[in-house]
C-alpha cells in the first residue's frame, strides 16, 4: 500500500512537470516569434534513469515518536528533449537601477613634515630630481646662569665639639668643586670637595679664609668667610653666700666660654622669700627669714648654647643667741626660721633638762639641787625667732 502511494505521488509531479515546460515554450514561442513561427520539440529516446528516495523522518510537534519511511528505488520518465533552431532574439534593455549613494565619514591626516633633499641625478628628460622642501629645524639653546656662592654667616664653633656646615653654590654647570683658596679654617675643621666644612676644632679664635667653587665648565666664583671658635659655655659657680634674714643680699653667678651676654634663668628650685635673679645673672634682696634652699640656674649665650649650673645651696647665716635665766644660760642658733639648741649651762647648784632641742622651739629647763624655784628658757619661731625666760 505504500509503495502504491508513493508511485502515484511521482507520476503526478511528473505529469505537472511536463505541463508546465510546455507552457512556458509555448509562451517563449510567442515572445521571441511573434509572426506565427514556433519551436518545434524533438523527443529522443534516453535510458530510464532511476530515482533514489530517501527515507523521510516525521516529527511529531506533540509526540516525540518519529516515523522513518523506508528508501524506494522509483524509475524516472522520460522527458522529451526540444530543440530549438537559432534564431536572433532582439535584445532588451533593462532599466537602470540607481543605487543609493553612501557617505564616508572623512579622515583627517595630519601634515608631516617634509625634508629638503638635493638630488644630483637626472630624471628621464635629463634634468635633475625637484627637491623637497624641509623647514628649517629650530634648536634652542638655554644659557647657563652664572656661578655664584651664596654668602651667609657661619655658625659659630665649639671648641672640642663636633661641627658640620654645608657651603652652597648656585648657577654653573654640575659638579661643583670646592677648595680654600687664601687664609685657614680652625684646628681641626676642613673644607671637603663637596662644600663641606666638618670637623671638631681645637682652638677658640676668630679665622678669616676665602673659598674657591669651580663648576663642570672650569668657571669659578669667589667668597670669603670668617669662622669663629669659642671655647665650651660653662657655669663655675658653686656655691653662694649665706643669708641674713633683714639684711641687704646680693650674689652674682659667674659663666665662660660661649658668646657673650648670657642670658639667665632658674630652672629647678625656690629661692628665699624677698630673694630675685635676673638675667644678668645677680641673685639681690632682703631675705625676710626662711629654711635653707638650694636652686639650679642656667645661662644661655648670643648663640643659643645653654649651660647648667650645679645645685647651688643658700643657705641662711646662724644667728646665735645667748639667753640668761637664773638657774643657768641657753645658746641657741637662729637659722631663717628655725631654732636650734646648741649649749645649755646651768649655774650652781642647778642641773639643766632640755625639754625641746630644735627645729621651731627650744625649751630648757634649770632645776636647783636643794630649797629654790625651778627656772627655764624658751625660744620658739613666731614671726622670726623669739626667746623669753623665767
Amino acid at each position: 500500500m505504500r509503495r502504491l502511494l508513493v508511485v502515484s505521488l511521482w507520476v503526478v509531479a511528473t505529469v505537472g512537470v511536463t505541463y508546465v515546460a510546455s507552457a512556458a515554450v509555448t509562451l517563449v514561442d510567442l515572445q521571441v516569434f511573434p509572426q506565427g513561427e514556433r519551436v518545434e520539440v524533438l523527443t529522443r529516446p534516453a535510458p530510464p534513469p532511476t530515482t533514489t528516495i530517501l527515507p523521510v523522518s516525521t516529527t511529531s510537534v506533540v509526540s516525540t515518536n518519529t516515523t522513518t519511511v523506508p528508501a524506494t528505488t522509483v524509475p524516472v520518465a522520460t522527458v522529451p528533449v526540444a530543440t530549438v533552431p537559432v534564431a536572433t532574439v532582439p535584445a532588451t534593455t533593462v532599466p537602470a537601477t540607481t543605487v543609493p549613494a553612501t557617505t564616508v565619514p572623512a579622515i583627517t591626516v595630519e601634515p608631516t613634515p617634509t625634508t629638503t633633499v638635493e638630488s644630483t641625478a637626472p630624471d628621464a628628460d635629463g634634468g635633475g630630481v625637484p627637491a623637497t622642501t624641509l623647514p628649517p629645524v629650530v634648536t634652542t639653546t638655554r644659557p647657563v646662569p652664572p656661578l655664584v656662592i651664596e654668602v651667609t654667616d657661619l655658625a659659630v664653633a665649639t671648641v672640642g665639639s663636633a661641627y658640620n656646615v654645608a657651603l652652597i653654590a648656585a648657577g654653573g654647570r654640575s659638579p661643583h668643586i670646592w677648595q680654600v683658596a687664601t687664609g685657614v679654617l680652625p684646628p681641626g675643621l676642613a673644607l671637603s670637595s663637596a662644600g663641606r666644612i666638618a670637623g671638631t676644632p681645637q682652638a677658640s679664635g676668630q679665622y678669616p679664609f676665602s673659598v674657591r667653587v669651580t663648576d663642570g665648565s672650569a668657571r669659578s666664583a669667589d667668597a670669603s668667610f670668617a669662622l669663629t671658635a669659642v671655647n665650651g659655655l660653662l657655669v663655675p659657680t658653686t656655691s653662694l653666700p649665706e643669708v641674713e634674714p633683714g639684711s641687704a643680699y646680693q650674689a652674682m653667678l659667674q659663666a665662660t666660654g660661649g658668646t657673650p651676654p648670657y642670658r639667665w634663668s632658674l630652672v629647678d628650685g625656690r629661692l628665699p622669700d624677698g630673694l630675685t635673679l635676673s638675667v644678668a645673672g645677680v641673685i639681690s634682696g632682703t631675705p625676710s627669714g626662711g629654711s635653707p634652699t638650694s636652686v639650679v640656674a642656667a645661662a644661655t649665650d648670643s648663640s643659643g648654647r645653654i649651660a647648667y649650673s650645679g645645685e647651688l645651696v643658700i643657705e641662711f647665716a646662724t644667728d646665735r643667741r645667748t639667753v640668761a635665766a637664773r638657774g643657768g644660760t641657753v645658746f641657741v642658733d637662729v637659722l631663717g626660721d628655725s631654732v636650734s639648741l646648741f649649749l645649755a649651762s646651768p649655774a650652781d647648784g642647778f642641773s639643766a633638762i632640755v625639754v625641746e632641742s630644735g627645729g621651731f622651739r627650744v625649751e630648757v629647763q634649770f632645776v636647783p639641787l636643794q630649797g629654790d624655784a625651778t627656772s627655764w628658757v624658751v625660744c620658739e619661731v613666731a614671726n622670726g625667732v623669739v626667746c623669753s625666760h623665767g
